[in-house]
């Protein structure tokens, strides 16, 4: 992974760089799942992040053949892919961003009813990277619905 890291990197915080997330926890699929997708529309994510869904999809479509291509040949993360995940993490430093990706991350790896190892590890590290945990961002989910 790491020789595509070398590709232009969205400005911090844009909507291409929440988009570069959410791919590529999509990209731990071989191809782009269905169910996802309707996952992500159900949610309004698109208009969340501030992307239409074909913009987003092109940004899923560009991080799974290039920086995020080994993530669906794994079943767990591997060294060389930490590089790359936290740069595409780093990229959001916005607390509400970091916290609105963690909950559609968070759904993102369920939305197929099968949670792989590669997709839970990729959702722990990327926890652990902003500061999060489980609980964390379950409550965020359950105060998000309240108002």
């Amino acid at each position: 992974m790491p020789a595509a890291l070398h590709s232009a990197r969205p400005a911090a915080d844009s909507p291409a760089a929440l988009a570069q997330v959410l791919a590529m926890v999509m990209a731990t699929h071989s191809e782009i799942d269905a169910s996802e997708v309707r996952m992500l529309e159900a949610m309004d994510a698109f208009n969340r992040i501030g992307l239409s869904e074909p913009a987003f999809l092109k940004i899923a479509g560009e991080c799974r053949s290039g920086t995020c291509h080994d993530l669906a040949r794994h079943e767990w993360l591997h060294g060389d892919d930490l590089e790359a995940i936290d740069q595409i993490l780093d990229q959001v430093q916005d607390t509400h961003h970091r916290l609105l990706l963690c909950r559609l991350a968070g759904c993102l790896i369920t939305a197929d009813g099968h949670v792989r190892e590669v997709e839970r590890s990729l959702y722990d590290h990327m926890l652990l990277r902003w500061g999060y945990t489980r609980s964390s961002v379950s409550r965020a989910m359950i105060a998000a619905r309240v108002h």
